[in-house]
C-alpha cells in the first residue's frame, strides 16, 4: 500500500472534524446508526497507529505520580478526560529531571519513560523527520558508520595492510576468521553462571577537532583520555584516569562548545609525548585485555596518528593499534537496535537504553562510564542470542558479529545493510496523529506581530522584516553550510519579505534575519534584536490534532518488527552499578 506524504494527512484532516483523542480502528461489527469518523477511518487506513489508544489507555495514563511522563504529560479537556499531550513539558531538560528508579522500575513505567524520550526526540530534533521510511532505510549515522562501501569492501592495494588506514571489515574478518592467529580472543565473554568475565581496558579521548586523516590542513589532536580497566567482568575503580593533555595548538572555540575545554584548562597539562609511552605500553597491554572504545574509528585513528608521530622521530617506536582488535558498542548496538534512537551519539543512545542522563557527557571519563554500561548491555544482548546455551561466546565471536559476519552461534540475522533483519524502520517510527497543546511548531511573523516590535527593534528594522532579502545573487545557507530548503528560499527572497513566510527551522529563520540586514537599535546589540523577533515569531498549536513522527514506544509491536531495548537486560546493567 503506498504511505500518502504527511502533508496531505494534514490537508485532509483539516477538512475532517476531531473526534477522539487518539485514532483507534472502527470496529466492523458494531451496525448501529452513530456518527461517523471519517478522520479516524483514513488515519486507520493510511497512518500507522501504535494499536490505537492501547498504549495510551494500558501505559501512559496508567503512570499517575509523574510530571513528565505518563499522566503527568496530558491536559483534560472539558468534561475531564486527559486528551491533550501539553508539549511544554514535553524535552530531554525536564524528562532528565525523573531519571528511573531501577531498584523498583517495571516494565510499562520502562516503556512510558521511552514514549516521553520518543516525544522529546521527535520535538527536539529534526532527524525523526528527515531520516523516516519513506526517504531512508537507516539513519544517517548507520550509512556512514556500517553501510558505507568504504567499510565494508577491501581496500585499494596502496591502502591494504596499512595498520594506520586499513580499516573496513573486510580486512578485519580475514584476521578474525584464520582461528590459528590471535588467540588470546577465544576467551568466553560470560562464565558458567552467565556473568560477564572478559579483561578489556575502556577509553575515550577529546580532541581538537575531528580531521584525523585530510593531511591538507593540520591534523587535529587529542587532549584529554579517559579511561578504566574491566577484570573479569567488573570495573576496577582504582585504574580510573582521566587525563588532560597539552596539543601545543589551538583548541578552536566549536571544540570547546562540545567538550567544554579551553586553551587555559591544558595550558599546564603534560604533552602528548609525556603521555603516550606509558599509555600505549603499561595500559593498552595484552595482559589488560581487549580494548574497547565507542566510535573506536575516531579514537583509535587519533591515537594511531599521535604514535605515528612520535615514531618519525623516535627509535623507541611504539605498535600502533589494530581495528580488528577492538570492541566497539557503537557498532554492536546499531547492529543490533538500529533503530533505537534517530542519533547514534553515546548520550543519547544512553538516554534510550537506561532511562537517565549520562554525567557530565563530552567528558572522557564520563564517557568512558557510559560506554562500558552500553558494552554490558551489548554483550548480554548476544548472549541472551547465543544458539547453543552450553557454548559461552568469545570476544573473536562478538568481533566477527561487530564486523558484519553472521556468527552461527548468535541467533540474529543481518539485513542487507548488516542490522538485526528482526526489526524495521517501519513499525518502529511511525507517523501518528495526536492531540498537542503549546506544540511548537516553527517561526511566523505576521503583519501584527512586525506593528508589535516597532517600538522595540525600530522602524528601520521594521522595514527590513517586511522588505526581505532583495538581493537575488545572496548564496543563503544554513550555519552547517548547507543551502537552506527551496521553499524557505523562495520565502526569504520574497519581496513581501517575512510577513507570513513560515520558518521550521530556527537556524534557518535566524539566517534569513541575517541576510535581511537586521541590525542594532538603541541599546541593543544585533544579536539581542534578533533574539527579540526570533522569539515572537515562535509559532504553536494549541488544543489540536496533528501529525507526528516518533519512535513507537509499544511492546506489542515487538513482535512486528517494532525496536526497543530489553528491559530486563538494561535492568540488569543498571542494577550491577548499584
Amino acid at each position: 500500500m503506498k504511505i500518502l506524504p504527511v502533508n496531505f494527512y494534514t490537508n485532509i484532516q483539516n477538512k475532517i472534524p476531531v473526534t477522539a483523542s487518539v485514532v483507534s480502528k472502527p470496529k466492523t461489527e458494531e451496525k448501529s446508526f452513530q456518527a461517523v469518523d471519517y478522520r479516524a477511518i483514513f488515519l486507520s487506513r493510511f497512518i500507522p497507529s501504535f494499536k490505537g489508544d492501547y498504549f495510551e489507555n494500558n501505559f501512559t495514563r496508567k503512570v499517575t505520580d509523574k510530571k513528565y511522563q505518563g499522566l503527568g504529560l496530558m491536559e483534560k479537556n472539558e468534561i475531564g478526560t486527559a486528551e491533550w499531550y501539553d508539549f511544554s513539558k514535553v524535552g530531554w531538560q525536564h524528562l532528565s529531571k525523573e531519571p528511573l528508579n531501577w531498584k523498583t522500575a517495571s516494565p510499562r513505567e520502562f516503556y512510558v519513560f521511552l514514549q516521553a524520550n520518543a516525544l522529546a526526540e521527535g520535538y527536539e530534533s529534526s532527524w525523526v523527520r528527515r531520516f523516516n521510511y519513506t526517504n531512508r532505510k537507516k539513519a544517517l549515522a548507520t550509512s556512514h558508520s556500517i553501510d558505507s562501501r568504504y567499510v565494508k569492501e577491501p581496500p585499494s592495494k596502496e591502502l591494504r595492510k596499512d595498520i594506520y588506514l586499513d580499516k573496513s571489515f573486510a580486512s578485519n574478518l580475514e584476521e578474525l576468521l584464520d582461528t590459528r592467529r590471535h588467540k588470546s580472543l577465544d576467551k568466553p565473554i560470560t562464565d558458567k553462571n552467565g556473568h560477564l568475565c572478559i579483561d578489556a581496558v575502556v577509553f575515550d579521548t577529546e580532541t581538537t577537532g575531528t580531521n584525523t586523516s585530510d593531511r591538507s590542513r593540520p591534523l587535529d589532536k587529542i587532549i584529554q583520555i579517559g579511561a578504566i580497566q574491566i577484570k573479569n567482568g567488573k570495573i576496577v575503580e582504582e585504574t580510573a584516569m582521566s587525563q588532560l593533555i597539552n596539543p601545543e595548538i589551538h583548541i578552536p572555540e566549536q571544540a570547546s562548545a562540545v567538550h567544554g575545554l579551553y586553551d587555559k584548562d591544558v595550558k599546564n597539562a603534560p604533552v602528548m609525548e609525556q603521555v603516550l609511552k606509558p599509555f600505549v605500553n603499561n595500559y593498552l597491554n595484552k595482559k589488560n585485555g581487549i580494548i574497547v572504545a565507542y566510535n573506536s574509528q575516531f579514537d583509535i585513528t587519533m591515537l594511531n596518528n599521535a604514535i605515528k608521530e612520535h615514531n618519525s622521530f623516535s627509535a623507541d617506536e611504539l605498535k600502533p593499534k589494530r581495528y580488528f582488535k577492538v570492541i566497539d558498542p557503537f557498532l554492536l548496538i546499531q547492529r543490533i537496535h538500529p533503530y533505537v534512537g534517530t542519533s547514534k551519539r553515546l548520550s543519547n543512545q544512553y538516554r534510550y537504553f537506561f532511562c537517565k542522563n549520562m554525567e557530565n557527557a563530552h567528558d572522557a571519563f564520563s564517557d568512558v562510564k557510559g560506554t562500558v554500561d552500553i558494552l554490558r548491555y551489548a554483550l548480554y544482548y548476544l548472549d541472551k542470542h547465543r544458539v547453543d546455551k552450553t557454548k559461552p561466546l568469545t570476544i573473536r565471536e562478538v568481533l566477527l558479529f561487530q564486523n558484519g559476519y553472521e556468527v552461527p552461534n548468535i541467533d540474529i540475522s543481518l539485513d542487507a545493510q548488516g542490522c538485526n533483519a528482526a526489526v524495521n524502520f517501519r513499525t518502529s517510527y511511525r507517523p501518528v496523529s495526536i492531540s498537542v497543546d503549546n506544540f511548537h511548531n516553527g517561526y511566523l511573523l505576521t503583519a501584527n506581530d512586525i506593528e508589535d516590535l516597532a517600538p522595540v527593534i525600530g522602524d528601520k528594522n521594521v522595514k527590513k522584516l517586511k522588505d526581505g532579502v532583495q538581493d537575488e545573487k545572496i548564496d543563503m545557507k544554513q550555519p552547517s553550510g548547507l543551502p537552506l530548503n527551496p521553499a524557505e528560499t523562495r520565502a526569504a527572497k520574497n519581496s513581501r519579505g517575512l510577513e507570513n513566510a513560515f520558518y521550521v527551522m530556527k537556524n534557518n529563520f535566524i539566517k534569513v534575519l541575517d541576510f535581511a540586514g537586521i541590525d542594532a537599535y538603541e541599546d541593543k546589540s544585533k544579536e539581542e534584536i534578533i533574539d527579540i523577533i526570533t522569539s515572537k515569531a515562535k509559532n504553536y498549536i494549541h488544543k489540536d490534532s496533528i501529525d507526528f513522527w516518533m519512535k513507537n514506544p509499544n511492546p506489542l509491536d515487538i513482535k512486528e518488527g517494532n525496536d526497543l531495548p530489553d528491559f530486563e537486560i538494561s535492568k540488569r546493567v543498571m542494577l550491577e552499578n548499584c
